[in-house]
């Protein structure tokens, strides 16, 4: 009798436990003696459920009401790097996880001031600061971190940088549409320390809570007018379009340089715009032909000029609509295969084109991918089941070592992609954390599609599927910058710290590798 009632209780007990569950903490200054806490910091919560919370005056932080399941934490603080927790949080029913610490490093700050060619201070110079990334082929690029302008003393200061290496670049901002005050001279864009192109220039290094100074000596430059013809990219006759200047990193909708060209006329097709800093744009046409939108991109390159170019930068513009590629799968074995939940998709190898929206293929292993403009684009696929991977394409001469070029008109015969049914996979092991990468032989290195990327769980371990069969050296990065695995330079550093894997048809091999630090952890 005794024993029922205890279970009984135990029943009761259970049923009123709280069905939800907790997780609390604290977000404090990093490498101080006293706990400093952190006011107003922002916790994110991902995963099982979504949530944002703000840390109190004693910086604590809590959230309440969470259902069972895995969760991600990060958290965010002005003037602080930021921080993600390095494994999951899984909470059972009515689970209370507390005693969370975030501890963050104080953020880097770049600063100097910028003189003109006679020492006197230039206020409203617009200061990049940019990171090295690396384009989906691994081609180099910089990219847009942060910025600011000098003020009237010419002095700059852009803060809440992460630490790493940055180059700095000096270029005037685009003029304000309507102003009362004179508009100051254009300055020949200038990379740190005072040269005009990135192969001249030199990084500069970021240190966790330093600021680190770097000075400018810049030179006027001369306006250029940019004009030209737009034309329809399919039968060649003038069109009226919208023609917009972009400069690297910069919102579309954000830039003043825009033109309209005429729809009709003796000048149609014509348009022009002056006062147009030195600096490099991506020109961007838009026009409505009918029903169908009309679209075209190009690069242009005003280089700095001491005088006043004549005849400035003509540009021929072809407008053409997006075009749509058909295509199918094909399995080297007749084994069905369940196809739903494989997704297609084409990446433009130029980062500043739109990007297509991937596809599901259908159940017969036909797709098409819409909106698709003139350039070339690499093939990417995910979700394939079991050990299958990508082994050929067919697509006019192009094959998966270099990228499908697509023109102005729908391509006439689809793309065919055969899967390979001999792939295997392997059990990797490093630190919680680690982001892994299986680079190929040196043979198949240009084929994007023969690495493999995986993240660790929080046990170090991950499974890697679908890997043709070969030879490849395993690396695992605590920070892995998506691409630059791609580029012979960046592998070479790091040849050393890989581990050969050799890969056969259904081969399951289980590997151990040392988790590469961060950069400035060298």
């Amino acid at each position: 009798m005794k024993r029922i009632a205890a279970l009984v209780l135990a029943l009761v007990a259970q049923q009123a436990a709280p069905a939800t569950s907790t997780i609390s903490g604290f977000v404090i200054k990093a490498g101080t003696t006293i706990r400093q806490p952190l006011r107003n910091a922002r916790l994110e919560l991902t995963g099982s459920g979504n949530g944002v919370v703000r840390t109190d005056v004693n910086g604590a932080f809590s959230f309440s009401g969470l259902m069972p399941g895995q969760y991600q934490l990060a958290v965010t603080c002005d003037g602080f790097v930021r921080q993600e927790l390095h494994k999951n949080i899984v909470l059972g029913r009515g689970q209370q996880v507390g005693s969370i610490i975030f501890e963050l490093d104080p953020a880097a700050t770049a600063t100097g001031r910028v003189l003109d060619t006679f020492g006197e201070p230039i206020s409203n110079v617009m200061i990049d600061a940019l990171h090295r990334t690396y384009d989906v082929r691994g081609n180099p690029r910089l990219t847009r971190a942060a910025a600011a302008l000098t003020d009237d003393r010419g002095e700059y200061r852009i803060f809440w940088l992460d630490p790493g290496n940055y180059f700095l670049y000096a270029s005037s901002p685009p003029p304000p549409e309507t102003s009362d005050s004179e508009t100051p001279p254009p300055v020949a864009p200038t990379y740190f320390p005072d040269v005009n192109t990135p192969e001249d220039a030199r990084t500069v290094r970021l240190e966790l809570g330093r600021e680190t100074r770097a000075d400018f000596r810049l030179r006027q430059a001369a306006m250029w007018p940019v004009g030209g013809h737009t034309m329809n990219g399919l039968n060649g006759l003038p069109v009226a379009a919208t023609v917009t200047l972009i400069q690297p990193g910069e919102n579309p909708n954000a830039s003043r340089y825009h033109a309209q060209s005429l729809p009709s006329g003796r000048f149609a097709g014509e348009f022009s715009m002056s006062n147009v800093p030195p600096g490099s744009y991506l020109l961007r046409a838009k026009s409505l032909s009918g029903d169908r939108e009309l679209t075209a991109f190009q690069h242009i390159d005003l280089r700095p000029l001491l005088a006043a170019p004549q005849f400035g930068f003509t540009a021929t513009v072809a407008l053409t609509p997006p075009v749509s590629v058909n295509g199918r799968l094909f399995f080297e074995s007749a084994e069905a295969q369940d196809l739903r939940q494989i997704n297609v998709a084409l990446v433009p190898v130029d980062p500043d084109m739109p990007v297509p929206r991937s596809v599901a293929v259908q159940p017969d292993g036909q797709f098409v991918v819409n909106g698709i403009y003139p350039g070339d684009y690499v093939l990417e696929m995910s979700n394939l089941p079991q050990d299958l991977y990508l082994k050929a394409t067919r697509f006019g001469n192009a094959g998966l070592e270099r990228p499908l070029t697509i023109g102005a008109q729908p391509p006439a015969n689809p793309l065919q992609m055969l899967l390979g049914s001999d792939g295997g996979h392997m059990q990797a092991q490093s630190q919680p954390g680690a982001n892994f990468v299986l680079v190929p032989d040196a043979a198949r290195r240009g084929r994007r599609e023969q690495y493999r990327i995986a993240a660790a769980g929080d046990d170090g371990r991950v499974t890697i599927r679908g890997i043709p069969p070969g030879n490849y050296k395993l690396f695992a990065w605590k920070d892995l910058e998506p691409n630059a695995y791609l580029t012979a330079d960046y592998l070479q550093i790091y040849e050393d710290r890989g581990v050969p894997v050799r890969i056969s048809p259904g081969e399951n091999p289980a590997v151990a590798v040392r988790m590469i630090p961060k950069e400035n952890e060298n």
